[in-house]
Parts: structure tokens; C-alpha cells; sequence
């Protein structure tokens, strides 16, 4: 009985969430609304420790909304959430949850060269990969000059212990000259509970260089641990229908993870082992024709303690057809002094247009030299169709997906999904 109240109650959220979706652009002036919504039910089993056999029927609904005209209006406003409701058992510790990942008011001035935000936001500038919640400001100055800086309170801790003593403040500046380069200094801190638990700086460039060639790159140091915490730099070389990118990364374990209870940092065990990881190698381009292009990946893993080395190799072919619809397969190989880094991959995958139908199919096999778990090998595969329509602004697709590997036996999910798009 408490069960079938229970599953009324999410029902009946989720029946909110859908009126929602469908009632608010009639609610609000269709010129200065953009909404997107994207909702998934999907179904699959779970064996549990106690009750083998679990059924889970979670729904999924995305929401974006975007009101006002960046072209005409100074202010805007920008929104996007989630949130997940369980219309089987209670597999999921919290039946019915969500968040906002990002919702914030916009103030851009095209005559004062300035962009600001209040709400909370993603940062993703030089040492900066954060949700604030807070204030952002970015302004153009002379001389090719830019300065941004932001303040507030990082969203991933949260959760973590309250938000009593939690802060992160930091900014980049940048010079600049068009077509021929940009170079950037950004510094950040965070804390969590007042604890300074991250403390960085870093310098990133882009450089255009004759030819068409160009090198891009950033490092990032520690300032709390004072050590080189990451280094990625990446020269990109088109010879006509051939474009070949080399690059180069190292990861300094104990500066690049942080020792410290914050959730935003799950693999802070990775600290304190002293390791570090270098990875080098290539990815090259070949565009035969409009329809046909090929690519090759070398990737060169090589650890300083434990794990040992790794070569991935791996060959892919694209062929597109019509508008939209392609077909494409990829063959690879890791080779590595770890047993779990031998194996060879092949994958095929395609996309048939038929307007308005469409049909999408993935699969992956995974063949181990060596068994792991008394499986030396792993499936996956997928099977979706879906119609638009409403000239593609609703979509609805059915998808079928099976795994099999040395982790999961025989794994089935079911999902269907309905994309919506509402505005300009």
C-alpha cells in the first residue's frame, strides 16, 4: 500500500514537470523564449544484495531555458536543471531528486566591451572549471587586453559538510592580436569549510603560426603543493587534404589531485602516491572527399610508478551520406605491461536519415588477451529509431541496449526519450 502511494505521488510529479514543459512557452512571449527540454524513461534490472532481480524505472527530465535576445537585449536570462524520478522500486537511495546545474541573469553591453553574471554559472577559463555561485565579470580593454575575475561560492561542495567557510575567487588576464596570437595568466582558490584546499596558477597560449599552423597549450601550477601540477600542448599541421595533430600531456599526481575531504575531488586517493602520467602521441586527419574521411590515433601511455606503460593504436573510417546519415567503423589495440591493458577493440556505428524517421545503431566488442573474472571478453551494442516532428522540433526515439563484460552479465536497458524545442 505505502509502495502504490508512493509510486502515485511520483506520477504525479512528473505529471507537474510535463504541464510545466508544455504550458510555459504559452505563458511567457515566444520572441524572447527559447526552451529545450529533454525527458528519458528508462528501464533496466538490478540484483541487490537482499532482492536479486530489481526492476528500476527511473525518468529523467532536462530542462534549458533561454529568455531574451542576446542581439537586441542587454539582460538575459539562461537556465538549465535536471531532475530524476523513479517510477519503479526504490532502487535509487533518493527516489526522486535534481539539481540546477546552471541558472543565471546576464548583463551584456556590446559599447562597454563588458559581459556580467549573477547566479550560478560554469567557469571554464585557464585554471578555472568550476560551478559558482556567485558574480562573473569579463571585460575587453585596450591593447588587446582582457580581464575577467569571479567570486563566490563553489556549487560542488555544497553537500559537502555545509557551505559555512566555502569561497572561490579568481580571474584571467589576456593579451591578444587577431590572426596571429593570444596568451593568457589565470589564478584560482577554493576552500571548503575555510580550509584553502586549492590554490592554482597557470598560463595558456594559441599561436597562429604561417602555413596555417598553429600551437596551442596550457600548464598549471600548484601554488599550495608548489609543484607543475599539469602540462598539455597540442601543434596542429594541415598539409592539404591531411591535418596532423601531435600533442603532449603529463599529469603530476600528488599536485594535480588534492588530499582533502571535498567531494568535487573523488580521486583524491591518487594523492600522496607519488606517481606521475605522461602521455604523448598523434591524431591525423584525412578528408578524401565530402563523403569519406579517415582518421589514426597513437597515443603513448607511460607512468612513473606502478601501472607500468601502454601503446593505443587506432584506425577510423567515416563515410557520410545524404545530409545527416553515416556509417563508420574503428579498429584499435592497447598494448601494455598491465594484463587489463591488452586487448583490440572494433567498433561500428551508423546514422540512417529518413525523414522524418531516423535509425541509430552502436556496437562495441572488446577482446582481452588475458580473461579478467573469467570473461575474456566485452559487448556492448545498441539499437534506437525515432520520428520528428513539427518540422524536427519534437523528437521521439526508442533505443535497445545490451552489455555483456567481465563486470556486468547480461545487461538490458530500455530507454525512450522525447526531445522538445520551443523558439527561435
Amino acid at each position: 500500500m505505502i509502495a502504490a502511494q508512493g509510486r502515485k505521488r511520483r506520477a504525479a510529479c512528473l505529471a507537474v514537470c510535463f504541464f510545466l514543459v508544455l504550458a510555459l512557452p504559452g505563458l511567457v512571449s515566444g520572441t524572447q523564449l527559447r526552451l529545450t527540454s529533454d525527458t528519458l524513461l528508462q528501464s533496466f534490472k538490478r540484483d541487490l544484495p537482499d532482492a536479486p532481480g530489481q526492476k528500476a524505472l527511473p525518468v529523467y527530465q532536462y530542462l534549458q531555458i533561454d529568455y531574451g535576445d542576446r542581439e537586441d537585449a542587454n539582460l538575459t536570462f539562461h537556465g538549465y536543471g535536471w531532475m530524476r524520478v523513479n517510477l519503479g522500486d526504490d532502487y535509487f537511495e533518493e527516489t526522486t531528486t535534481g539539481e540546477i546545474l546552471y541558472g543565471y541573469l546576464e548583463y551584456d553591453s556590446p559599447t562597454l566591451d563588458f559581459v556580467g553574471r549573477l547566479g550560478r554559472f560554469y567557469v571554464f577559463e585557464g585554471v578555472a572549471n568550476e560551478v559558482v555561485d556567485g558574480l562573473y565579470g569579463r571585460s575587453q580593454l585596450p591593447h588587446g587586453l582582457t580581464l575577467s575575475a569571479y567570486a563566490g561560492q563553489p556549487a560542488a561542495l555544497s553537500s559537502t559538510n555545509g557551505r559555512r567557510g566555502d569561497y572561490v575567487f579568481g580571474g584571467r588576464i589576456s593579451q591578444h592580436r587577431t590572426s596571429l596570437y593570444e596568451v593568457g595568466l589565470s589564478y584560482k582558490t577554493l576552500a571548503n569549510d575555510g580550509g584553502n584546499d586549492e590554490h592554482f596558477a597557470g598560463f595558456d597560449s594559441f599561436v597562429f603560426l604561417p602555413g596555417r599552423v598553429s600551437l596551442q597549450g596550457s600548464s598549471v601550477y600548484n601554488l599550495k603543493t608548489d609543484g607543475w601540477a599539469e602540462h598539455f600542448y597540442e601543434l596542429r599541421l594541415p598539409l592539404g587534404p591531411l591535418e596532423v595533430r601531435p600533442f603532449y600531456q603529463k599529469y603530476r599526481f600528488d599536485d594535480f589531485f588534492i588530499e582533502t575531504d571535498s567531494s568535487a575531488f573523488p580521486f583524491r586517493f591518487l594523492a600522496g602516491t607519488g606517481n606521475t602520467l605522461e602521455v604523448m602521441g598523434a591524431e591525423a586527419f584525412l578528408y578524401v572527399d565530402e563523403r569519406l574521411e579517415l582518421a589514426g590515433v597513437y597515443k603513448h601511455y607511460e607512468y612513473g610508478k606502478r601501472f607500468g606503460d601502454a601503446d593505443y593504436y587506432s584506425l577510423i573510417a567515416t563515410w557520410k551520406m545524404k545530409i545527416l546519415s553515416q556509417v563508420g567503423i574503428e579498429l584499435g589495440r592497447m598494448d601494455g605491461d598491465q594484463a587489463r591493458d591488452r586487448f583490440s577493440l572494433a567498433r561500428g556505428y551508423f546514422y540512417w536519415d529518413m525523414r522524418p524517421w531516423f535509425v541509430t545503431g552502436d556496437a562495441i566488442l572488446v577482446d582481452y588477451d588475458r580473461a579478467i573474472f573469467g570473461k575474456d571478453q566485452a559487448w556492448f551494442a545498441s539499437l534506437g529509431f525515432g520520428q520528428g516532428f513539427m518540422g524536427d522540433r519534437l523528437k521521439l526515439k526508442f533505443s535497445l541496449d545490451y552489455s555483456d563484460d567481465p563486470y556486468l552479465d547480461n545487461n538490458f536497458r530500455t530507454t525512450l526519450a522525447a526531445h522538445y524545442l520551443f523558439g527561435n
